[in-house]
């Protein structure tokens, strides 16, 4: 059986959302499959993959990283029912992508990343606070005091998925990665934070839709 190797934190919550996309798929092509939890400090377990982040697969003695190439990698596995589902969407889920790691990520992080905090395995807190102020140029006690400067740029982020699901059941008009993309996302926020995501009943009604579908 496929094993995924994945982030886990305090009382074996689940931390990434690439992990999350990586279920998402697995979920969406009905592949079973088991979780290898792995900690911040567990990095060294994953050397037997080249490199250091999750997800990570092994399928036998074939080993994949990256949520993008691991839905590659499905794709070409079992092709039904299809991540990409017709000319050019392949090349637009991965702009996709690129957008919710780069825009999407960027705008929710400095929100809810004191409450990804409080939910971290106490081995991995002093990697997690060193590592992500580091990032930030602040103290996550400075991240709750301005958690009001940060809150406008990700509501007018997820203010703009909001225009683009609207009317529509799926975000390219046909359920595709880039729905699996964004639900990994949102289910790593979900999972640590109370912060509200859903401005539209439409947005609201694709998220229940994807919850519906996936079984996650």
């Amino acid at each position: 059986m496929i094993e995924l190797y994945d982030l886990v934190g305090d009382n074996d919550l689940r931390l990434s959302p690439f992990c999350w996309r990586a279920k998402a798929v697995m979920a969406y092509k009905k592949i079973p499959y088991t979780t290898v939890p792995i900690r911040f400090c567990d990095k060294d377990k994953l050397a037997f993959s080249g490199q250091d982040r999750v997800p990570v697969i092994k399928d036998g003695s074939t080993v994949v990283s990256d949520s993008w190439f691991i839905a590659e990698y499905f794709e070409h596995l079992q092709p039904e029912p299809r991540l990409f589902p017709g000319p050019g969407l392949k090349e637009a889920c991965r702009f996709f992508n690129l957008y919710v790691d780069r825009t999407v990520h960027t705008a929710v992080f400095p929100v809810v990343v004191a409450d990804i905090y409080a939910n971290i395995d106490p081995v991995d807190r002093e990697y997690f606070r060193k590592s992500r102020e580091e990032r930030l140029g602040m103290t996550l006690e400075t991240t709750v005091t301005k958690r009001s400067d940060h809150r406008p740029r990700m509501r007018a982020v997820l203010g703009d998925l909001n225009l683009a699901i609207a009317g529509q059941d799926y975000f390219f008009g046909t359920l595709t990665y880039a729905d699996l993309c964004l639900f990994g996302t949102f289910k790593w926020i979900m999972s640590v934070s109370k912060e509200p995501l859903f401005f539209t009943t439409e947005f609201r009604a694709w998220w229940d839709r994807m919850e519906s579908q996936l079984g996650i």
